[in-house]
């Protein structure tokens, strides 16, 4: 594929690996999708996690030693670039959209759940003028700590100021998040064929959840997130450091999923890029915290974090006692492993949940440590660090939401969506003579591998 790959072994190896992802990308949607819970007891959330790990195996195996361009180019010819990726986006948004339509108009997220009506809440308080972060009591019917963080809520004052439905916003979101993963595929230089493929994949997935389990979109609002991370992994990609923070504090003050991760990626920045950069990021991140989050709600209210906290262990307690059929439903639901604490942990239901939350942060800590280390033994030409941020982050993700105390789908699809970017990183950026020779060609179609 590049210049530096100079035995037959190698090329045949970077020409097969990128299949490798393909093959598991597509089995871990499946997994996620249509065939969940197909495999009996702790067989598919066992499986599906294996595969997602396999799926990080395999594209490291694909991007260790291979270049990445420090800035992507920015310019391609509209037939070559611009077209195929408007194209594919496109097609799989002519899929999605329809289906998202429906699944709006005919499902209430009221009827459902209490996402919407709290966030509906502290909406109307900010336009109201009133403290939004206090109790939800008189408005949810029972005692609730306001704990949906600011970047949780805050873009839904748009949809109550306008009179839309919520969803329609936490869509868009996700939209413009799809938008700079294919400005991403772009970049990359690759045949138009790939282009429309890889820019088809983010609709094609959002299609596949709403055929299957339409309530990430329809009561969760958990497309927000997932907009979120993409913008995210773009920056990081790109270079585009206003995005990476924007992307950042959105990202910790939705939930604080990625915090362990935050250090790593700073680390990486200041070792391979420059120390001023990184500490540029921490300071305007820490500045964006501090700004929509220190000020405007604990300051207010110190003890407001350790309230939401125990609010959390207790409402866990509660799902691990909603029994359907004698199991916990969310436990027991195909996506994530903490079912097995339920069943083999020693000692009641407090002393296996407080268990399974040391295990869940051991292994979180674990696996940054570990890759900070292993960056760090790395052989040189070491991998491309942002290529390499991106791969933890996946591989971090799937272990959070895999042993998350309640593995709600609609919280792990974030990791699932995650993955696309995966099959960016295997397919990888065209060298300039590659680049060259297929801009010069009419109409040109190739595999992901070239």
């Amino acid at each position: 594929m590049h210049t530096q790959e100079t035995t037959p072994a190698t090329t045949a190896s970077a020409r097969v690996l990128p299949w490798v992802v393909l093959v598991l990308l597509v089995a871990e949607g499946l997994q996620f999708t249509f065939y969940r819970q197909r495999l009996p007891g702790y067989w598919a959330p066992v499986m599906l996690y294996l595969t997602a790990v396999a799926l990080c195996i395999a594209t490291y195996l694909a991007v260790r030693q291979r270049p990445w361009a420090e800035t992507l180019p920015a310019a391609r010819p509209w037939k070559h670039g611009v077209l195929p990726v408007a194209l594919g986006l496109l097609v799989g948004l002519v899929l999605a959209l329809p289906q998202l339509r429906k699944v709006i108009h005919n499902m209430a997220p009221q009827e459902w759940s209490d996402i919407v009506p709290a966030i509906t809440v502290y909406c109307q308080r900010l336009l109201d003028g009133e403290v939004v972060h206090q109790p939800l009591t008189k408005h949810i019917g029972y005692f609730l700590e306001p704990g949906y963080l600011p970047a949780m809520w805050f873009p839904f004052v748009v949809p109550e100021h306008f009179a839309f439905d919520y969803r329609w916003m936490s869509s868009a979101v996700l939209l413009v998040g799809m938008m700079a993963y294919s400005i991403v595929v772009l970049r990359l230089r690759r045949p138009a064929g790939v282009a429309f493929i890889l820019s088809a994949l983010p609709p094609l997935l959002a299609y596949a959840v709403l055929r299957t389990d339409n309530s990430i979109f329809s009561i969760a609002l958990e497309p927000l997130v997932i907009g979120y991370y993409l913008l995210l992994i773009a920056g990081v990609l790109l270079r585009w450091w206003p995005l990476v923070v924007a992307a950042l504090v959105l990202c910790l003050l939705s939930r604080f999923a990625l915090i362990f991760w935050v250090p790593l990626y700073l680390g990486l920045v200041y070792v391979c890029e420059s120390r001023r950069r990184a500490w540029q990021l921490a300071g305007f991140t820490a500045l964006g915290i501090v700004l929509l989050y220190i000020v405007p709600v604990l300051s207010h209210d110190w003890g407001l974090f350790m309230r939401v906290q125990k609010v959390y262990t207790e409402t866990t307690l509660g799902e691990w006692r909603h029994l359907d059929y004698g199991r916990p439903i969310h436990l027991f639901n195909g996506i994530g492993l903490t079912g097995l604490f339920y069943d083999y942990a020693p000692g009641n239901l407090l002393q296996k949940l407080q268990l399974a939350k040391i295990v869940h942060l051991g292994l979180l800590l674990g696996i940054i440590a570990a890759a900070a280390i292993g960056y760090k033994l790395q052989h040189r030409p070491r991998t491309n660090y942002r290529v390499y941020a991106v791969l933890v982050l996946k591989l971090y993700l799937t272990t959070f939401y895999a042993f998350l105390q309640v593995p709600y789908a609609y919280i792990a699809s974030t990791g699932f969506f995650v993955s696309i970017y995966l099959l960016i990183l295997a397919v990888g950026p065209a060298s300039a003579s590659e680049a060259a020779a297929i801009e010069a060609v009419p109409s040109p179609v190739a595999t992901p591998a070239q």
